[in-house]
């Protein structure tokens, strides 16, 4: 990661650029959402990742800011087919100001981010079908050491803690017509008396953008998963990346 000094100079100067074109808040409103579960956060160092990738270190994307250590309150949006449309965090009552894209913060990251399009919506995170969680850096060697406790297998654990995963979500999914496309688990780690959400991508794979919410006085209020469905675009939103948007997913799907 670069330093904190020459990260707050770059996106300072491409706010712009890596600003979101939507009002999350507006849009939770307008969708069904409901508080589906937490999440528990001890050193604030945010990670996402598949199940799918659970044994590669570089499946693991650290965002470059941090969270302050507190259990929050996760919500779920879903379209009118009942896919999943948006997952937020929330770390305070506060509304978002502003949405700024969830950087990773390496160099080669910094390097293209004054080559993105402004106005356009950069689809930055790895393209996968499979369950997707998101946890602390600290709860990491935890969490695995209970999935392979209680998930055994002769498959590889990887393959079989998607599997695993795949059938909870789909017994509380809500959409009709592509069930994968739904559910969400509330996955308590016992022995730190953690919440670790584990959801679906509600367009079945592909990128999507991911945004930290900052309130009027500059804190970090949210962390927005925007799924980007087709059903919820309008005119101006169904764009195809451009060169470095597809730069920024290879960065991001590299887990470099």
């Amino acid at each position: 990661m670069v330093d904190v000094e020459r990260y707050k100079k770059m996106v300072k100067k491409h706010r712009r650029k890596i600003a979101s074109l939507k009002n999350y808040d507006e849009m939770f409103a307008k969708l069904d959402t409901e508080k589906v579960g937490s999440l528990t956060t001890t050193s604030g160092r945010i990670v996402l990742c598949p199940l799918d990738d659970t044994e590669d270190e570089d499946g693991f994307i650290e965002y470059y800011y941090k969270a302050e250590a507190g259990t929050y309150p996760v919500e779920l949006a879903k379209a009118p087919s009942g896919r999943n449309a948006a997952l937020r965090i929330l770390f305070s009552e506060q509304p978002a100001a502003r949405y700024e894209l969830a950087l990773i913060g390496n160099e080669d990251e910094m390097d293209c981010i004054s080559g993105l399009e402004a106005g356009r919506i950069p689809l930055y995170e790895s393209c996968t079908a499979s369950p997707l969680f998101i946890i602390d850096q600290g709860l990491i060697p935890d969490f695995l050491d209970e999935l392979r406790k209680n998930y055994p297998s002769s498959l590889s654990d990887q393959a079989y803690y998607e599997k695993c995963a795949k059938k909870l979500l789909l017994e509380s999914s809500t959409c009709e017509d592509a069930p994968e496309c739904g559910g969400f688990i509330d996955y308590y780690l016992e022995e730190d008396d953690a919440h670790i959400p584990i959801f679906v991508n509600g367009a079945g794979g592909g990128h999507h953008p991911i945004y930290w919410g900052f309130d009027s006085s500059e804190k970090i209020c949210q962390l927005v998963f925007d799924f980007n469905l087709k059903e919820l675009r309008d005119g101006s939103e169904d764009v195809k990346p451009g060169k470095w948007e597809r730069y920024l997913m290879k960065l991001r799907h590299e887990g470099k």
